[in-house]
């Protein structure tokens, strides 16, 4: 695994690098609205939840605006279509692929799976706590393990932890709320030794956002490896949170543990709409390009203020204020500004989602009124 904790010779760098996407032709793939310049505690910038605040692309609006005209009649063909298309990007075959309502069906399915087989779930702590809080609801019993002192998820205490009654293995690859990675031939070398014990969940929601030579998908294993599942979402950078579209891919017997063979709670607007938008990189390359804009306002704040953070590889950065998340959260929603929830053990650190960069030096600039 490697190190996260950021160096101040990398901040300089990525401020050139985000001085000269400003200037790309790339941001010419999406018109969107003016930033919110004037926020109040009802209008609130929204740099708490992980959201990309650009909404979906324009493409995949008009799709969208399209499919309305029939979205009250059923629709059978759209997600065969969706299918071929992530099929196709990832080069995994159709009957490896499940379609939800988002990633959360599948990780809370997980959950239940582990339930009903009597069993327990090792995660990493803190982490995404879908599968977990599912499992504990159900009265299952749930294996925290924690980061280790670069605040990254420990593969090896992982291992030690492992007993015979684990039956499901959750990471989330970046992790949530820590933005880190695990370095790919370390979990990959993970994946497939644990994978002969219990069931290995990987969720890759933030994975288009990584700009690491040290990550790598984990998707490809799942052709070779029938006890590995990885949960996929349109949620972030694809701007679908609210309209709901995921994946899970797997072997076929290992995804009828946690989907059916057909699903028929899936809309056809937001089908259409996730069609064109995996086929935009245009769009998913403009929103890195922003996302990388916001980043270097935070990290610049973070130095100038010299308060610990850790390198980010998603959308949405981890640093510690030394002061209480839950107290910071209360006063900058006074300056309409909605910060990250408290992530225990780390109650003095904060999370914040990148939004708009004007919007972003917003929040930086409030911030270190406050506290600077």
């Amino acid at each position: 695994m490697t190190s996260e904790i950021t160096r101040r010779e990398w901040l300089a760098g990525g401020t050139l690098l985000a001085g000269s996407l400003i200037a790309s032709n790339i941001a010419k793939a999406q018109t969107v609205m003016e930033p919110n310049l004037n926020p109040t505690p009802n209008n609130a910038i929204r740099a708490g939840s992980n959201e990309n605040v650009y909404g979906p692309s324009l493409k995949a609006q008009e799709a969208m605006n399209k499919a309305m005209k029939t979205a009250h009649l059923y629709d059978f063909r759209s997600q065969f279509v969706l299918k071929k298309v992530i099929s196709e990007i990832e080069n995994i075959p159709e009957d490896h692929i499940a379609m939800a309502n988002g990633s959360s069906p599948f990780l809370e399915k997980a959950g239940y799976v582990s339930r009903i087989q009597d069993g327990t779930v090792l995660a990493p702590y803190p982490t995404y706590n879908t599968l977990s809080s599912t499992a504990r609801t159900l009265g299952g019993k749930v294996i925290d393990v924690p980061v280790d002192e670069n605040m990254s998820v420990d593969l090896e205490a992982m291992r030690t932890a492992m007993t015979d009654e684990v039956k499901m293995i959750y990471i989330c690859n970046p992790n949530n709320p820590i933005p880190t990675i695990i370095e790919k031939k370390a979990l990959r070398e993970f994946c497939i030794e644990m994978s002969k014990r219990a069931i290995i969940v990987i969720d890759e929601a933030y994975y288009e956002y990584v700009d690491n030579p040290d990550f790598s998908s984990m998707v490809d294993l799942v052709t070779e490896h029938k006890n590995i599942i990885v949960a996929r979402t349109a949620s972030k950078i694809h701007a679908f949170a609210g309209i709901r579209v995921g994946f899970a891919f797997a072997h076929p017997e290992t995804l009828l543990l946690i989907a059916g063979r057909f699903n028929l709670s899936m809309g056809n607007v937001a089908m259409q709409g996730a069609i064109v938008s995996y086929q935009d990189t245009e769009y998913q390359n403009f929103i890195k390009q922003k996302n990388k804009e916001s980043m270097a306002i935070l990290y610049e704040l973070f130095e100038d203020l010299n308060l610990p953070y850790i390198k980010s590889n998603t959308n949405f950065v981890f640093f510690k204020a030394g002061r209480p998340s839950k107290e910071i959260a209360t006063e900058l929603r006074k300056h309409g500004i909605m910060s990250g929830r408290e992530f225990k053990p780390f109650t003095d650190w904060v999370r914040w989602s990148t939004v708009k960069p004007q919007e972003m030096q917003y929040v930086a600039d409030t911030y270190k009124k406050l506290y600077g």
